[in-house]
C-alpha cells in the first residue's frame, strides 16, 4: 500500500466527491433519488477494482492480453446480434435488471494488447509488421464498436493507437500518411456513415444560429449553465438549468455543466485541477515504468483519459460539437466508472512495481 501513488489516489478521491455532489443534484432535478445510491455503489465498487488491480502484477496481466483481447472481440461481435436496440445502438448487454456496456472494457483489453506488443518491441523504430499488429489490436474492437453504431465510443480508441505508435517510434512519413488517411476516413464517414442528426450537430457547431432549438439546443443550454455559475456558483441544488430540466443529458454527457452552474469558477477550477493532477501522475508513472509494457500501459491510459476529458469539456463549453463522450468518473454509469477504475489500477500497478527486479 505504501508503494501506491497517493497523489493519483487524491485526484481520484476529489473527482469521486465532486461526482457524488453533482449526481445528487441531477437526482433531485430528475426526481430519481435512487440514482445517487446507484452511483455511490458504482464508485465504491470502482475504488475496490482500482485497489485490486493496483495490487496485481501488470506483467502477468499483459501476458494474458491476447486471451482477454480475443474474448472482448467475441463479446462485441455478439452484441451486434443479441443486444437490444437502445437509443439507436446495440451497445448494451442486458443481464436481467442490469445493463453493461462491453465497449468500455474492450478498450481496457485493447490497452493490454498494445502493452503486450510494446513489450515485445526492442527496436528504436516500428516496422511495418508491428504497425499493422498495433492497428489491428486497437482498430478491430474500435470497428466493432463503430458498427453498433457508437461513433463517440469508437473515437475514444483513437488516442490509444496514437499513443502506441508514438511510443513505439513511427517515422514522420508514416505520420503524414496517417493524417492523410484520417482525412479520407473523415470524408468517407461524412458521406456514408454519419446519420443526419450527427451531421446536423457538426453543422450547428459551425453555425450556432442554424438550429438553436433543435440540434444546437443541448449545447446552448450547457453554455448558459456554465456561464451563469459566475465565480462561486448558485449553490448545490440551486442551478436553474439543471433543476428546471432545461439541460438535457445532465447526468451523463453534460454533468460538468451542472457542476459549473452550482459551484462556479471556483468549483470548476477544483475539478479541472483534479483531472490535471490525475493526468500528470499517469504520465509521470509512464516515465518511471521499468519496461516498455508498463510505459505503454500508463501512457496509453493517460492519452485515453486526457482526450475524454478535453473533448467533453470542449463540448460542454461550446468549443467542440456534441460527440456523446462522457467525463471519466463524473458521468453517470457503472460500466464507465468500472473500466476507468480498472485502467487506473493498472497504472498504479506499474508505479508499484517500478523498482521490481523480477
Amino acid at each position: 500500500m505504501r508503494r501506491l501513488d497517493w497523489w493519483l489516489v487524491l485526484a481520484v478521491g476529489v473527482i469521486a466527491a465532486c461526482a457524488t455532489l453533482a449526481q445528487r443534484s441531477t437526482a433531485l432535478a430528475l426526481a430519481a433519488p435512487g440514482s445517487v445510491n446507484r452511483q455511490l455503489l458504482w464508485l465504491a465498487i470502482g475504488l475496490g477494482l482500482m485497489l485490486a488491480f493496483s495490487l496485481a502484477d501488470y506483467r502477468v496481466l499483459v501476458r494474458f492480453a491476447p486471451l482477454v483481447w480475443g474474448a472482448s472481440l467475441l463479446v462485441l461481435a455478439a452484441l451486434l446480434v443479441v443486444a437490444p436496440l437502445r437509443a439507436g445502438t446495440r451497445s448494451w448487454l442486458v443481464l436481467g435488471p442490469y445493463t453493461i456496456q462491453p465497449s468500455e472494457f474492450a478498450r481496457v483489453a485493447a490497452l493490454l494488447a498494445a502493452a503486450a506488443l510494446a513489450g515485445e518491441h526492442r527496436e528504436p523504430m516500428l516496422d511495418r509488421q508491428r504497425i499493422a499488429r498495433l492497428c489491428v489490436a486497437v482498430g478491430a474492437p474500435a470497428a466493432l464498436v463503430a458498427a453498433q453504431p457508437d461513433l463517440g465510443m469508437a473515437l475514444t480508441y483513437v488516442p490509444l493507437l496514437l499513443a502506441a505508435l508514438w511510443l513505439g517510434g513511427l517515422p514522420w512519413r508514416v505520420w503524414a500518411g496517417l493524417v492523410l488517411t484520417g482525412a479520407m476516413l473523415a470524408g468517407g464517414a461524412w458521406a456514408f456513415y454519419l446519420k443526419p442528426y450527427q451531421k446536423e450537430r457538426v453543422l450547428t457547431f459551425v453555425d450556432s444560429e442554424r438550429d438553436p432549438y433543435g440540434a444546437g439546443y443541448q449545447q446552448r443550454q450547457s453554455k448558459i449553465a456554465v456561464g451563469s455559475g459566475g465565480l462561486s456558483g448558485k449553490g448545490f441544488h440551486s442551478g436553474t438549468q439543471s433543476q428546471l430540466r432545461f439541460l438535457p443529458a445532465q447526468r451523463t454527457d453534460f454533468i460538468f455543466a451542472v457542476w459549473a452552474e452550482e459551484t462556479g469558477f471556483v468549483g470548476s477550477g477544483i475539478l479541472v485541477g483534479a483531472y490535471v493532477l490525475l493526468l500528470l501522475r499517469m504520465f509521470v508513472v509512464s516515465l518511471y515504468a521499468r519496461d516498455r509494457a508498463g510505459a505503454m500501459l500508463a501512457a496509453g491510459a493517460g492519452f485515453v483519459v486526457a482526450v475524454q476529458v478535453i473533448v467533453n469539456l470542449a463540448m460542454v463549453t461550446g468549443m467542440a460539437p456534441t460527440t456523446g463522450i462522457t467525463l471519466p468518473l463524473l458521468s453517470w454509469g457503472g460500466s464507465s466508472v468500472w473500466a476507468t477504475a480498472i485502467t487506473l489500477g493498472l497504472v498504479q500497478s506499474v508505479w508499484r512495481l517500478r523498482f521490481a527486479n523480477v
